[in-house]
């Protein structure tokens, strides 16, 4: 079987400790929504396809006097795929974000249908910050588990804030662009729009 990072996120999660269906849903709402969105259908399934393969076993739990549930914990195999996965480059950084495909193919459509993208991304945005933000209070207060962690999770949070902060920020200064151009063809002012490219920053700090 070929792993994707998704399974990988997985079995990290799994790694961490033993988990349910629903608990592994929970904890990923609170990581990997952040780091590497997965659907629910693939927190349902993937796992079903790591034990197959041996990577993970599923056992049941008692829920209740007559009630059970599933519980998945990594296998001594599969934590050994994690490390060496661990140990491999990563992929390059990937910038996925609808708002700028449709500003990309802006001139089809019309300056309204842009504007309601624009404001549509930076209304979730900022939820997701909110939520982010959240997250770290409890995570300050001792409310969430694994706060021996915190040296780890610090890293990716302080880049999921940042993200959050650049898209809510992008998305206002893009809409009031958009609000000075004609029409979605044409735009506005050309000029300003050279000088804007031209205002680009050529290199990255340190370079």
């Amino acid at each position: 079987m070929t792993l994707t990072t998704t399974s990988y996120a997985i079995l990290g999660l799994l790694d961490l400790r033993d988990w349910s269906a629903y608990e592994l849903a929970q904890q990923a709402t609170r990581s990997l929504a952040y780091t590497w969105p997965v659907s629910e259908s693939q927190l349902y399934a993937e796992p079903k396809r790591l034990a197959r393969e041996g990577l993970i076993s599923v056992h049941e739990r008692a829920a209740g006097p007559v009630r059970s549930r599933q519980v998945f914990s990594i296998t001594a195999a599969g934590r050994r795929a994690l490390r060496a996965w661990l140990a491999t480059e990563p992929a390059a950084p990937v910038v996925r974000i609808e708002a700028l495909l449709r500003c990309l193919l802006a001139t089809s459509g019309g300056k309204d249908d842009l504007l309601r993208s624009l404001a549509a991304t930076r209304e979730a945005a900022a939820q997701a910050y909110d939520n982010g933000q959240a997250m770290v209070g409890a995570m300050v207060t001792g409310e969430l588990p694994f706060p021996e962690r915190l040296h780890a999770n610090v890293l990716w949070m302080t880049f999921a804030a940042d993200l959050l902060r650049l898209v809510v920020e992008w998305a206002d200064s893009a809409a009031a662009e958009v609000e000075a151009w004609d029409d979605a063809e044409h735009g506005g002012d050309p000029a300003r729009a050279r000088r804007m490219l031209e205002s680009l920053p050529r290199l990255l700090p340190g370079d």
